[in-house]
């Protein structure tokens, strides 16, 4: 394939990436259509009666179902952590894993929602990162390969059940349950074989079969038992066995997942009315109105209670050990939880405001004057919206949409009982606000409701439940002659023209919210550095060990310091983001403090937060932040002790060494502002160089030629005959702990090896006078993985660094740097990634270039 077929094919992810948010509305608007359909002989007293008829019983044994399915859940990360050789207490397994699903099942995105809470919690156990990856891949995997076999299973011997309900020839299901056991076996003959699964050139390695025996016998068990749940629930002469049952189960759950949509929403309940089409439509609707109560919505309140009594138990100081150290971590996963929690109450008050009251409810109201009942319906509807909208606040730990979400839930119990005396979501709501008021120290970052970001996946989120709440009322009165009774309609059992004008004020509410963040000024960027700033960073900077805090002289940065003024953040406004230079210079325990105030600040101001080249060790701290993570490239660290001429693999080096000194080179280490005199010289010497390589002074990563900022910095000087040759400035760190190089230059008539001369004597100078390493830099998207599961940046990277000589000569830069041995270190690019990643890599690539004009001129 050439080169530019492979490009086409390295972008086609890029592309279809805004087309997968817009699949994924078109998915949950095919299946409410299909619920629509399947739904037209049927009224919503129908369901109602069906919800009713699950008796309790069904209801317990569905609760204890759930309660064996979570526990299989918990056994995935615990086989994933021994297996790994990992050792974490279990009450904090439990804890972590049991919090993961709960929310990952009612939010969906699990790779993204599960990992964020074990993160938070397993980080606090000190399980690292990378290990907590791998963990997310076990439990997917597992997952997979009990579908497959589960399936399999289902479609070789209940193949002639599942083919009438799939509407499907008999042979085909057979040959697809062959078909996935085969592929079950592979993969268990790979895992037994310890070999591995070879992709083309690239090897996927699978963990040893007694693992991959308990993954998968784990999986069935979890997949049994959330079976069971909606079996229970269904009427007890389905015309199916249970065997068959699991293996629709299965495919419609597989479908939920690969839809996209939060929890399946919508196609997962699609798929089950398809696949029962001899059971009455009411009677399915009902025990899936159930089963989503009782697996989806109990679990995410269990969940939320115990964080809430973690926090509370953990400010007011009164906590066993025991429990202290299995809720490790409650705070940060608290925001989550309980956004899940504002979105689910109101949902409900949206579904309840659009539906009529149960029977004889209605009657209980009648002492209330009606302008009581009317002004309460139409109130609900308006709190469910607000809920929803305020969820996104909570998710981000903001103090003002904590208040609002603790009085909204509050104010909606009491209206769901002056409204139609809904004693159900006034007992949830009242719960919401209680486990709110318990969880209050989660929520402490000051913020504006009106300010938060609104990302059109979040705004057709939303759009989507509205629309779902607007379908329901016009589903549950259909039959009532819903418009011929006129907006205007005010009387007890006008139940139709309440809920329509609820269902109005609801729409017409979230027009003027999305118009009013829409064109929302957008407020003025922070302004330059004061002269107060410059001498509290420079304070700083004296303390910091790392030599990227030079950075802060260039001049084009301002900075946020933390609240006790040990640390700071530097940073610049380009396009729409807000860009960090690093990670925050200062002592490590102010980082989170300070990162947090920027993220604040970016959201202020309407920017996206960026961070770039920020380090390995930092990453949870950008995860918590709700970033996303890009490998930019790699870092050549020398370490200074061992480096020296000596050697096979430094013959190059020794041989330009030499050569340079031959040829009349010698080499001066000037202190900072001991060039001020030479500096018309070394003018000289850049201004060839950049005219020779046509090129810009670039910015903020690295310094410029400015006098002032050069005076800041030792700089190595190269001399032959007397006259400068070559020059590179330096970044030195406090303690001796790491020396880096910042410019580098030289005439072209400098002769042979003065670049590899200079590198060699300044690294002996650092190494002599006590410096531990030397960073020569990072190389851009230098070791980037290329298998087949990297990410497309990832691939197009890879691309760009192999066959993108005529752009910049990346591989010639490492193959400089590679001369001298050094340790790689990766370096990550932190932003909210996805669909604003093309952005921020504009708004980088012009703030280093020094604008549009920098990237088109080099």
């Amino acid at each position: 394939m050439n080169g530019q077929g492979r490009l086409a094919r390295l972008l086609a992810p890029q592309i279809l990436r805004p087309a997968a948010a817009i699949a994924m509305f078109a998915v949950f608007g095919l299946a409410l259509w299909v619920i629509h359909y399947e739904t037209r002989t049927m009224s919503f007293e129908d369901i109602r009666a069906a919800i009713g008829n699950v008796g309790m019983i069904d209801v317990a044994a569905g609760c204890g179902l759930t309660a064996l399915s979570f526990l299989m859940l918990i056994g995935f990360d615990a086989l994933a952590l021994r297996s790994s050789g990992i050792r974490v207490p279990f009450s904090r397994i439990a804890f972590a894993a049991f919090c993961a699903q709960a929310i990952s099942h009612t939010a969906g995105f699990a790779a993204l929602t599960g990992t964020s809470v074990r993160l938070r919690v397993y980080g606090n156990a000190g399980v690292p990162p990378a290990a907590v990856a791998k963990l997310m891949v076990f439990c997917a995997t597992a997952f997979t390969l009990g579908a497959v076999t589960l399936g399999g299973l289902a479609g070789l011997f209940e193949g002639t059940r599942v083919a009438a309900a799939l509407n499907l020839p008999e042979a085909v299901v057979h040959l697809a349950g062959i078909l996935a056991l085969a592929a079950f076996l592979i993969y268990a003959t790979a895992s037994a074989r310890g070999a591995g699964i070879h992709v083309r050139s690239w090897r996927i390695a699978v963990p040893a079969l007694p693992v991959t025996i308990g993954q998968t016998l784990l999986a069935i068990g979890d997949l049994i038992a959330a079976g069971a749940v909606l079996w229970v629930l269904l009427p007890a002469d389905l015309p199916l066995s249970f065997p068959a049952f699991l293996g629709l189960y299965v495919v419609a759950i597989v479908a939920g997942v690969l839809a996209h949509v939060p929890a399946g929403l919508g196609v997962f309940e699609g798929i089950v009315l398809l696949f029962l089409p001899g059971v009455p439509a009411p009677e399915v609707l009902g025990a899936l109105v159930v089963y989503r109560f009782v697996y989806n919505l109990v679990p995410l309140i269990l969940a939320a209670t115990l964080i809430a009594l973690a926090e509370a138990g953990r400010a007011a100081g009164r906590m066993a050990p025991a429990i202290r150290r299995a809720g490790a971590g409650a705070a940060q996963i608290a925001p989550i939880a309980f956004a899940l929690l504002a979105i689910a109450s109101g949902a409900v008050l949206l579904a309840s405001a659009a539906t009529p009251a149960a029977t004889g409810r209605l009657d209980l109201l009648d002492g209330l004057p009606l302008v009581v009942v009317e002004a309460s319906h139409l109130a609900s509807g308006v709190v469910g919206l607000l809920l929803l909208v305020i969820a996104r606040g909570l998710a981000r730990r903001v103090d003002a949409a904590w208040m609002a979400a603790t009085i909204l839930s509050g104010l909606g119990a009491v209206l769901s009982l002056l409204k139609g005396w809904d004693w159900e979501e006034a007992i949830l709501l009242a719960v919401v606000a209680g486990l709110l008021i318990l969880a209050r120290r989660a929520f402490y970052r000051r913020g504006s409701l009106l300010r938060q970001p609104m990302t059109p996946a979040w705004v057709g989120a939303l759009a989507m439940m509205v629309g779902a709440a607007a379908w329901l009322a016009w589903f549950s009165f259909r039959h009532e002659a819903l418009f011929s009774q006129g907006l205007f309609t005010f009387a007890l059992e006008a139940e139709a023209p309440r809920s329509l004008r609820a269902t109005v004020a609801v729409l017409a509410l979230g027009l003027v919210l999305f118009a009013a963040r829409l064109f929302a000024p957008v407020r003025a960027r922070p302004g330059p550095p004061t002269e107060e700033d410059l001498v509290q960073a420079e304070r700083i900077v004296a303390t910091s060990t790392s030599s990227t805090a030079q950075l802060a002289f260039t001049g084009d940065k301002s900075f946020i310091f933390s609240e006790c003024g040990d640390a700071f953040v530097m940073y610049a406004a380009s396009g729409r983001s807000l860009v960090a230079m690093g990670d925050p210079v200062g002592p490590r325990h102010a980082w989170a403090n300070v990162a947090w105030m920027f993220r604040e600040l970016c959201d202020a101001h309407g920017a996206i937060p960026v961070f770039y080249q920020v380090s390995a060790e930092a990453l949870p701290l950008y995860l918590d932040l709700g970033l996303r993570i890009v490998k930019l490239g790699e870092e050549a660290v020398v370490p200074l002790a061992q480096f020296s001429l000596d050697g096979k693999p430094r013959a190059e080096l020794r041989y330009a060494h030499r050569r340079a000194i031959k040829d009349g080179a010698s080499f001066e280490m000037l202190a900072p502002g001991e060039a001020r005199l030479l500096m018309p010289e070394l003018r000289k010497v850049s201004d060839v160089w950049m005219e020779q390589r046509q090129a810009r002074e670039k910015r903020f990563s690295l310094g410029r030629f400015e006098p002032a900022y050069l005076n800041h910095c030792p700089i190595a000087v190269v001399r032959q005959n007397g006259r400068i040759v070559a020059f590179a400035n330096l970044w030195p760190s406090a303690g001796h702990e790491e020396m880096a190089l910042d410019l580098m230059r030289h005439l072209p008539d400098a002769g042979y090896g003065i670049m590899d001369y200079l590198m060699v004597e300044i690294m002996l100078h650092a190494r002599d006078a006590g410096w531990k390493y030397f960073s020569l830099g990072m190389t851009p998207l230098a070791g980037l993985p290329d298998n087949p599961l990297a990410s497309a940046w990832s691939r197009v990277g890879t691309f760009i660094y192999e066959h993108g000589e005529g752009i910049y000569n990346f591989q010639g830069l490492r193959r400089f740097k590679q001369k001298f041995l050094p340790d790689w270190r990766p370096r990550y690019l932190a932003s909210p990634g996805g669909t604003a990643l093309p952005q921020v890599g504009l708004d980088v690539v012009a703030l280093i270039s020094g604008g549009i004009k920098g990237v088109i001129g080099r």
